[in-house]
C-alpha cells in the first residue's frame, strides 16, 4: 500500500531536509524498489500495488498489478484490500507499506509461512508504534474499525484486540518506516553498507 508521488503530498515531514520535489522522488523510489524486491516472491504470492492519490508509472515496475484505494480512512482502505484479496480466492492476505524499502524479505517469508494455517494473524511492529505489515488467513475487520491511526499506540491497540480473538498471532521482528530525518539517516546508512538492492533510492539520495 502506498501513495502516489505528488510533491507536497508525500513524506511531508522530510520536506525541511529534502524539499517537496525530492520527497516525491524519494517516495517514488521507495515504492519502485519495494515492489521490485517483492517480485522474488511472485511464484508464491500475487503482488498488488494498492495506491491512494495519483499514481505514476515511475512508481512501479512494468507489469505491476495496480488497485486504487477506497475508503473513508486508513482502516477502511485496509479492510477493503483484505476483503478483495479473500474475494479473489486467496487463502491469506498480507498488507505491507512502501515506506520501508529495506525490509528484510525473510520477514515477509516468515509471515507467509505463519499464515499457512487457518485463523492466523501476523503483525510486524514498527519503531514508531505502528506496524509495517499485517497479514491474516481469516478476515478480522475488528482490527481496523475505530482505530486512531498514525499514533504510537496502533500496534499496542491492535495486539490487544487480537488477544480477544480466537487467532494464532505471530509477531515479526521490529523494523522502521522512513518518515523522519532520523529514519532517513538510518536508510542512508543501510544503503552505504551496500547490502540492499535499491537502485532507485541510490539514484535519488546519492
Amino acid at each position: 500500500m502506498g501513495k502516489g508521488s505528488v510533491p507536497g503530498q508525500v513524506k511531508t515531514r522530510l520536506e525541511p531536509h529534502l524539499g517537496p520535489k525530492k520527497c516525491a522522488l524519494l517516495n517514488s523510489a521507495m515504492m519502485h524498489d519495494t515492489l521490485t524486491r517483492l517480485q522474488s516472491l511472485k511464484k508464491e504470492a500475487e503482488i498488488v500495488l494498492s495506491v491512494s492519490g495519483v499514481p505514476s508509472r515511475d512508481d512501479m515496475p512494468a507489469g505491476t498489478v495496480l488497485e486504487r484505494q477506497q475508503g473513508s480512512d486508513l482502516g477502511a482502505r485496509m479492510m477493503r484490500e483484505i476483503a478483495r484479496g479473500f474475494a479473489a480466492g486467496h487463502g491469506a492476505v498480507i498488507l505491507i507499506g512502501t515506506d520501508h524499502p529495506t525490509l528484510p524479505l525473510p520477514f515477509v517469508e516468515e509471515a507467509m509461512h505463519a499464515l499457512s494455517t487457518p485463523e492466523s494473524l501476523v503483525l510486524g511492529p514498527s519503531v514508531d508504534g505502528g506496524y509495517y505489515l499485517i497479514g491474516m488467513s481469516a478476515f478480522y475487520p475488528e482490527l481496523f474499525r475505530n482505530m486512531t491511526w498514525s499514533t504510537d499506540s496502533v500496534f499496542a491497540e491492535t495486539t490487544a484486540r487480537a488477544a480477544q480473538l480466537e487467532t494464532d498471532l505471530t509477531i515479526l521482528p521490529l523494523w522502521y518506516d522512513v518518515d523522519t530525518a532520523e529514519d532517513l539517516d538510518r536508510l542512508l546508512e543501510e544503503l552505504r553498507e551496500g547490502d540492499m538492492d535499491c537502485p532507485r533510492l541510490l539514484a535519488v539520495l546519492f
